[in-house]
């Protein structure tokens, strides 16, 4: 199993860890944009006073936090146990998958599953620049002739 960790799908707060194996990947979610909705929603009294700043900082190592709980509880798990982890993980057989492409633009970058269906569906993952040698050797591992 390889391991591809901080991909964000849907919003910018959902942040996938991507578990390559032989037949499959499993989606195992370590930042969901609803771990924080309690903060951004009821501010505390003393932020309200003080500046936003303390509850920035809190914000942030509550996101660290979680992340690292998350990757810590993945640890020793196959994917299978992985995928029944949380409601938002998920898995994609690879022989529902018609295609991969890595997307470069101006401002960010997609790793891009073209999935078999009517019509075809498209799954994106954004990545970060210094991740794309990282995903390519993944897919050409995992997934080979299917990188465009």
């Amino acid at each position: 199993m390889q391991v591809v960790q901080g991909l964000k799908h849907g919003t910018t707060d959902t942040i996938y860890d991507l578990f390559f194996t032989e037949n499959k990947f499993v989606a195992g979610i370590v930042l969901h944009h609803s771990d924080l909705t309690n903060k951004y929603m009821k501010p505390d009294p003393l932020s309200l006073i003080a500046g936003g700043g303390l509850e920035e900082r809190e914000i942030k190592f509550r996101r660290l936090k979680l992340m690292e709980e998350r990757r810590l509880a993945f640890k020793d798990k196959t994917a299978d146990e992985i995928l029944t982890m949380h409601r938002a993980n998920f898995e994609m057989d690879y022989q529902n998958v018609v295609a991969v492409r890595i997307r470069k633009g101006l401002l960010t970058i997609s790793l891009e599953f073209v999935v078999r269906g009517h019509p075809e569906i498209k799954m994106s993952f954004w990545i970060e620049r210094n991740q794309i040698a990282e995903v390519e050797e993944a897919v050409r591992r995992f997934l080979p002739n299917k990188l465009r």
